[in-house]
C-alpha cells in the first residue's frame, strides 16, 4: 500500500497545474479529479465482493496492474481528454483500498484492528510525505513525462513483489470453497449497511470524507494563489503533512483508540479536523498554515482508522470484503460529490471559501458521531443472538 500510494501522492498535486496547463479553467479541476472517486464507488463494492469469493491477492495484484497503466497514461497525457482517462482507470484500480482493509481484518485480532488500520493508513501518509516531492524532484528533471512514469515503474516494481512475498490471508485461504458458498448476496449486505449500527458509522465516513476531499481538489491552486507554491516546490507542503500523518496514524492511534476507544476518538479527530479547516481558510501566513495543515493531518488520522475499524468489528467475518467494500463506495460518492462542491466554490468565492464550507460538513460528521457506540463484534453478537 505504501508503494501504491506513492504513485498516487505524485501524480495528485500536479493533477491541477498539469490540467490549467492543457487549458483547463479552475472549476474544471473539480470534475477531473471527481472523475477518479466515480469509477472507485462504481468499482469498489464489486472488488469488495469479489474478494470475498475468489480472495484478496489476485484482485490486490489486478489494482496493481491497472494503477500503472493510469500512471503510464498520466506521463504521455498532452490533453484535458487523456489526463481524465487516466484518472478514470486509476479509479476503477481504486477499489482494492477496501480489499486491502479486509485483508488486514482477515489476518487481526478484533481489538488490535485500529491500530492496524491505523498503520495501514500510515502508510497513506507516508505516500504523502514521499510522493508529491518525488514528483516535483522528477517534473524539475524531467519535465512533463517524468513522474507519471517513474509511478507507473513504482507500481510494476510494486507488482513484481506481491506476486513474489503476498500471501493469501491463511483464515481465507483454508476456507475459500466454504466461504464462496456462505456469502450472501451483496445486496443484503447492502440492506445491512443502511441499519443501525453501520447506518451512523457510513454517514459519519460519507460527510468527514466528503468535506475533507471538497479541498484536495483545489489546495494546490490555494497555496498558489495564497503562497505562490507551484510544481517545483509543492511536493514540500506534502511532506510536512504527511510526516503529521505518519506520526499520528503509525504511532498515535493505537494508544488512543486504547485510551478513549474507536468512538471517542472518532468524535475527536472530526474535531480536530473542523478546526483545521476553519483555520485553513484564515490562513494567509505559513505560522497558521502550519496550524491549520498540523489539525487537518491529525485529523483525518484519528478520525478514519478507527471509524474503518467500528465498521469491521461490526461487520460479520463472511463479508469483511463486502461491506468495507459498500462503506468506500459511499466515500467513493463523497469524494466524487466533494471535488466538484470544494472547484465551484473556489472559483466563485475565492480560496477560502472551500475551507469553511469543509469546516461546515465536518461540523455535521461530529453531530452524527454523538451516536457512535462502543464496538461489539459481529461473533460477539451471534454468540449471544
Amino acid at each position: 500500500m505504501l508503494v501504491d500510494m506513492i504513485g498516487f501522492g505524485i501524480v495528485l498535486p500536479l493533477l491541477p497545474f498539469y490540467a490549467v496547463e492543457f487549458g483547463a479553467s479552475d472549476w474544471m479541476v473539480g470534475p477531473l479529479v471527481a472523475s477518479f472517486s466515480v469509477a472507485q464507488l462504481i468499482a469498489t463494492p464489486f472488488w469488495g465482493k469479489i474478494s470475498d469469493n475468489y480472495g484478496r491477492r489476485p484482485l490486490i495484484l489486478a489494482g496493481l496492474a491497472f494503477s500503472a497503466a493510469s500512471y503510464v497514461l498520466f506521463g504521455l497525457a498532452t490533453t484535458v481528454t487523456v489526463l481524465f482517462v487516466s484518472r478514470i482507470v486509476q479509479g476503477a484500480s481504486g477499489g482494492t483500498i477496501a480489499v486491502a482493509q479486509a485483508y488486514v481484518a482477515d489476518t487481526t485480532a478484533p481489538e488490535r484492528r485500529a491500530q492496524v488500520l491505523g498503520w495501514l493508513s500510515a502508510a497513506t501518509g507516508a505516500a504523502f510525505m514521499v510522493g508529491p516531492a518525488l514528483g516535483s524532484w522528477t517534473w524539475r528533471l524531467g519535465g512533463h513525462m517524468a513522474p507519471g512514469l517513474v509511478a507507473a515503474a513504482l507500481c510494476l516494481i510494486n507488482l513484481i513483489f506481491a506476486l513474489r512475498f503476498l500471501p493469501e490471508p491463511k483464515e481465507l485461504g483454508d476456507s475459500k470453497r466454504r466461504a464462496r458458498l456462505a456469502v450472501p448476496p451483496l445486496r443484503d449486505v447492502l440492506r445491512t449497511a443502511v441499519r443501525e449500527p453501520l447506518a451512523p458509522m457510513i454517514a459519519v465516513y460519507f460527510l468527514g470524507m466528503g468535506a475533507f476531499t471538497s479541498i484536495t481538489a483545489i489546495f494546490p491552486l490555494f497555496l498558489e494563489h495564497r503562497f505562490g507554491i507551484n510544481e517545483s516546490n509543492v511536493g514540500y507542503v506534502f511532506v510536512y503533512v504527511g510526516t503529521v500523518s505518519v506520526i499520528v496514524r503509525g504511532a498515535l492511534v493505537g494508544p488512543l483508540v486504547n485510551r478513549l476507544g474507536e468512538a471517542n476518538l472518532t468524535r475527536l479527530g472530526a474535531t480536530l479536523l473542523s478546526f483545521g479547516l476553519a483555520t485553513g481558510a484564515l490562513a494567509h501566513g505559513y505560522p497558521l498554515l502550519a496550524v491549520a495543515l498540523t489539525c487537518i493531518a491529525a485529523g483525518t488520522g484519528t478520525m478514519f482508522p478507527p471509524l474503518a475499524a467500528l465498521i469491521s468489528r461490526s461487520a460479520a467475518p463472511e463479508v469483511q470484503g463486502s461491506t468495507l467494500g459498500i462503506n468506500q463506495f459511499f466515500g467513493g460518492v463523497a469524494r466524487s460529490m466533494g471535488p466538484l462542491w470544494g472547484a465551484a466554490v473556489f472559483d466563485a468565492f475565492g480560496s477560502g471559501a472551500p475551507f469553511l464550507t469543509a469546516a461546515v460538513g465536518v461540523g455535521f460528521a461530529f453531530l452524527v458521531a454523538l451516536r457512535l457506540r462502543p464496538a461489539v463484534s459481529a461473533v460477539a453478537v451471534a454468540e449471544r443472538g
